[in-house]
């Protein structure tokens, strides 16, 4: 069971605890799990992480899929909803010491919501900004990756405003409901969903790129093929599935698994799983039988940063800390970017590779003056 004692707060510049949620007869924000927010100390024992790297910046996020859309809607529309929510947030923040605040409405104008979602939100987050300021808490958001939502839900420019960062949501672009092997996320593709396709998106509908955070999956989705494959060296990608994926033991939820999950399923039944790759969308695979997992290991998410950066995005987040190998129990796989420790082999990769970007940088500042007038990337590894 993974416990917040188990997180290494070295390897991040920010984490986000989620979820908490909204009451919507007082239309103020509450603990979705006081039992294990506040009665066990869960929040406590978060920012007591400050202590061992005081650098690190803690942010609460609210909502998330599972909180649905339609109250945050009529949040949103009010203004006496808005003073009142605002209040009870900036309140919340200030008692349990939290550095900031992250929003996860999913999504403005869909699940419920109306087509006014998209000004709303903007009143919304200005805000809060405007709230924000005597305290100087941090204020972000987690937006969707897919484009027609980016067009119903967000007004660019407007949010770019109030925000400090946005976080990309880059991950779910496929699963068991496309009833088609697809990845999860694809760092490209010829569908135009990918992490490629919505960061060029967002990029030319405004949004500013040393603002914007990349979301990275530690899990991927699962497939049960409807007819087996031919041969072993056959892609599953593009092969139909059933409805539902299977599930992994920590988890336990039908179309999806840990990265932890999964690595463990490869060391203990290494004779049953085909691995592959996808050159196409830079995307990893196993199979066995009829069963196909479409995830992400080390080598595609090192592609990602690396596009990341070469985008002069702010950084990159992972979703979620939890289902990476925090027990080390995959070490013998050797496929971690970082041997030197067992724990966190993709939080560490990706550090590891933002670690050479930044030392690059500094030799090429070194060897260019020139290069002293530019701001150098804040390369964040925000966790949630």
């Amino acid at each position: 069971m993974f416990e917040i004692s188990d997180i290494n707060p070295e390897l991040c510049t920010h984490i986000i605890y989620a979820f908490a949620g909204l009451n919507n007869e007082s239309w103020t924000i509450k603990s979705l799990d006081p039992h294990l927010d506040i009665e066990r100390d869960n929040y406590k024992n978060m920012i007591q992480l400050h202590k061992k790297n005081p650098n690190l910046k803690i942010l609460l996020a609210i909502g998330g899929w599972n909180e649905g859309s339609q109250s945050y809607s009529v949040l949103a529309s009010s203004p006496d909803h808005r003073s009142k929510f605002i209040d009870s947030v900036v309140k919340f923040l200030g008692e349990y010491h939290f550095n900031g605040f992250d929003l996860d409405w999913e999504y403005p104008g869909s699940r419920g919501g109306l087509p006014a979602d998209k000004q709303n939100f903007v009143f919304l987050l200005k805000e809060l900004k405007e709230a924000f300021k005597k305290s100087n808490y941090l204020l972000t958001a987690a937006l969707s990756s897919n484009k027609a939502t980016i067009d119903m839900a967000y007004d660019i420019p407007e949010i770019s405003k109030y925000l400090d960062y946005i976080h990309v949501m880059a991950y779910d672009y496929h699963g068991t409901w496309n009833r088609k092997v697809l990845p999860n996320a694809p760092l490209k593709s010829e569908d135009g969903q990918s992490v490629v396709d919505t960061l060029t998106y967002l990029l030319n509908k405004g949004a500013p790129s040393n603002k914007i955070v990349l979301g990275l999956p530690m899990y991927g989705r699962t497939f049960i093929l409807a007819h087996k494959l031919n041969s072993s060296k056959e892609s599953p990608i593009g092969q139909t599935s059933i409805s539902d994926g299977f599930k992994g033991p920590y988890t336990g939820e039908n179309g999806f698994m840990g990265y932890n999950e999964i690595c463990e399923e490869l060391i203990t039944n290494v004779q049953k799983w085909i691995i592959g790759w996808d050159d196409n969308s830079n995307t990893p695979y196993i199979i066995n039988d009829d069963h196909v997992i479409m995830f992400d290991n080390p080598k595609s998410l090192k592609a990602k940063v690396e596009y990341a950066m070469s985008l002069n995005l702010s950084g990159v987040m992972i979703w979620s800390i939890d289902t990476d190998d925090f027990n080390g129990k995959c070490a013998s796989l050797n496929n971690s970017l970082d041997l030197r420790e067992k724990k966190y082999p993709l939080l560490r990769s990706i550090n590891m590779v933002l670690s050479q970007i930044d030392n690059h940088n500094d030799l090429n500042n070194n060897n260019d003056s020139d290069n002293d007038k530019n701001n150098k990337n804040n390369n964040n590894t925000s966790s949630r």
